[in-house]
């Protein structure tokens, strides 16, 4: 790599990481792009070079979410790739990716704008890392659909839509509403999402043994 390429990532580094740090400290909403630029000891201008607009800044953040998501599903199917070992790791990923970076967490059910042109090159990596997970959920589910004689009622991306719907929602749930949880469950949140992890699982293997 060049030095000028170098110093270019160097500096959309810089920038992407204050921007993370305010957003996280004010919201995205609050933030503005000269906030970002004093975080980042640039000027404004500096900015705009290697980004359009805070929405541009957003969406690079958005896309190092999902390439991390990504990479956690992988690495939990890779050490247990069993099921339902496998669902239980990629439970626990996804749990510790909130944990992490809770605020892009949301984007995992948010909605992803699809691109309109190959222009718009982060919108396309957003929305390619997004059906790789698809695919190599799927593919997982096929897996042990064939392995364990699962029945299925619909197919299996619809299946894994499902599941990343519905583990999302009871990490989210489970870290809003932690202090309710405590007081009108006597459980932590650790203890409420493991249950709920395997109310789901038994939804999904119905009568087949594993």
């Amino acid at each position: 790599m060049a030095k000028k390429e170098r110093l270019s990532e160097f500096n959309r580094g810089n920038i992407l990481s204050a921007a993370k740090a305010l957003f996280h400290e004010k919201g995205i909403a609050q933030t503005t792009v000269d906030d970002i630029a004093k975080k980042a000891d640039y000027s404004k201008s500096t900015i705009y070079v290697y980004f359009a607009s805070k929405d541009d800044i957003c969406n690079h953040l958005h896309l190092e979410h999902m390439q991390l998501h990504k990479e956690m599903i992988v690495k939990a199917l890779r050490e247990s790739p069993d099921f339902p070992g496998g669902y239980f790791a990629i439970c626990d990923a996804m749990a510790r990716l909130y944990e992490t970076n809770p605020l892009f967490f949301d984007g995992i059910l948010g909605e992803i704008e699809l691109p309109q042109n190959e222009s718009e090159s982060v919108l396309v990596q957003i929305y390619n890392v997004g059906e790789e997970i698809n695919e190599i959920i799927e593919e997982y589910i096929k897996k042990c659909v064939a392995a364990y004689n699962i029945p299925l009622e619909t197919t299996p991306l619809q299946v894994s839509f499902t599941l990343w719907a519905n583990i999302s929602g009871i990490i989210t749930l489970a870290n809003r509403k932690e202090a309710y949880i405590r007081k009108a469950m006597g459980i932590s949140k650790e203890q409420f999402m493991q249950d709920g992890f395997v109310m789901l699982l038994k939804t999904i293997k119905g009568d087949a043994e594993l």
